[in-house]
Parts: C-alpha cells; sequence; structure tokens
C-alpha cells in the first residue's frame, strides 16, 4: 500500500467536526437503534442514495447537513449522522416500513 495517502497527524489548526456539530451519531449506531442490523441498514441506505458504494455520504446528504465524515484515530474515515439527518432518515426509514419495503 505504498499508495496510500498519508494521513495528518494533528487537524492543522482545523476545528473537529464534533466541535461544529452537536449530537453526532455513527451511521451504525443509527441502524442499531432503528432496530435493523448494520449490513442491512447500509444496504438500505445505499439503496436510498444516502450513502455511495463505498459508504461515503452522498454528496446529497452533505450538503443537506444531514450527514458527514470524521477521520478517526486510526485514520479511516467514518460516517456520522447529525440531529437533522438522524430526524430525516428515521423518517424515510418508517416510511418504508409503512409501505413494507422494509422488514424487520
Amino acid at each position: 500500500m505504498a499508495n496510500k495517502p498519508e494521513v495528518p497527524k494533528d487537524s492543522a489548526g482545523l476545528p473537529s467536526l464534533s466541535d461544529n456539530y452537536d449530537g453526532l451519531r455513527n451511521l451504525s449506531d443509527v441502524g442499531d437503534s432503528l432496530g435493523y442490523g448494520r449490513t442491512r441498514f447500509y444496504q438500505w441506505c445505499r439503496g436510498r442514495g444516502f450513502i455511495t458504494l463505498m459508504n461515503a455520504p452522498s454528496p446529497e446528504m452533505i450538503s443537506s447537513g444531514y450527514m458527514v465524515t470524521e477521520l478517526s484515530e486510526n485514520g479511516y474515515s467514518r460516517v456520522y449522522v447529525t440531529d437533522e439527518g438522524f430526524n430525516y432518515v428515521s423518517g424515510v426509514f418508517q416510511d418504508d416500513i409503512k409501505k413494507r419495503m422494509v422488514k424487520l
């Protein structure tokens, strides 16, 4: 993996995303709180266009302020859902359950 870009050790004086957003939730935790397994929840999110095939937030979710990414301590990016994003995603999820598009 010689071509892997190096991740800076510090944030170069930039504020952390968690400083800018209150109530961030890991995307995996959102699936758990909705009572859906992680793998199935990620598949549902991909099918709805909320995340890409690489499990990154779609540009629409980022520009809406519903999802953000942040580097973890080990250098991997993690997807977090804002409070507004949680309300939006859970609302769409509940609608899909009512339409029988999702089975629990």
